[in-house]
């Protein structure tokens, strides 16, 4: 299935030996554990697929001017650190940007399932394979805080709502009281 990795069939200026189809199963095994993130920092930006952000524009029928500003089209880049920072740091969310949160999710989680393919089937040193390893894990990090994001603006709006229905409980139960008191 694989060919042999031996040191002589490793090119000119490349350090290190071939990756064996045990290390690959090791490193692919290791990036799907949980908390492989940790520690790891997302992005500062992110190469996405032109036709991949064509895909995604098209399924929520989008325009260029419909992206975020920290995506540009025009290079197939996004500077991935500042849009989570920038979404973190915002109070609330809009419907826009809402979903623009979860088409990046998509095109992130198809980047990642790219790399681990690249981990899988590519003829690979181990410092490439390094490399692309922390890519992805790098990924998945971005991935997580992108949905824990999302997440947390649901709970936030869940628990705002159960805030204002004890309200409109408690301000029933005073009408009550009243028009008890009245009767």
């Amino acid at each position: 299935m694989f060919e042999d990795k031996s040191p002589e069939k490793v090119p000119e200026g490349d350090i290190g030996y071939y990756l064996t189809e045990e290390e690959r199963r090791k490193l692919l095994s290791s990036l799907h554990r949980v908390l492989v993130w940790v520690g790891v920092k997302e992005p500062e930006e992110c190469r996405i697929e032109r036709e991949s952000l064509v895909k995604e524009m098209e399924k929520f029928h989008q325009t260029e001017r419909d992206l975020p500003p920290e995506v540009h089209m025009n290079n197939c880049k996004v500077d991935l650190h500042r849009l989570i920072w920038r979404l973190l740091n915002e109070k609330e969310i809009t419907d826009t940007e809402r979903v623009q949160i979860e088409e990046m999710i998509d095109l992130l989680e198809k980047k990642e399932k790219a790399e681990e393919e690249v981990l899988l089937h590519e003829k690979l040193t181990h410092a490439q394979a390094r490399q692309i390893y922390n890519e992805a894990a790098g990924v998945l990090r971005a991935i997580l805080d992108l949905k824990d994001l999302l997440k947390k603006r649901e709970h936030e709006l869940t628990a705002k709502t159960a805030k204002e229905k004890a309200k409109e409980i408690r301000d029933f139960a005073d009408r009550y009281m009243e028009w008890e008191a009245k009767v």
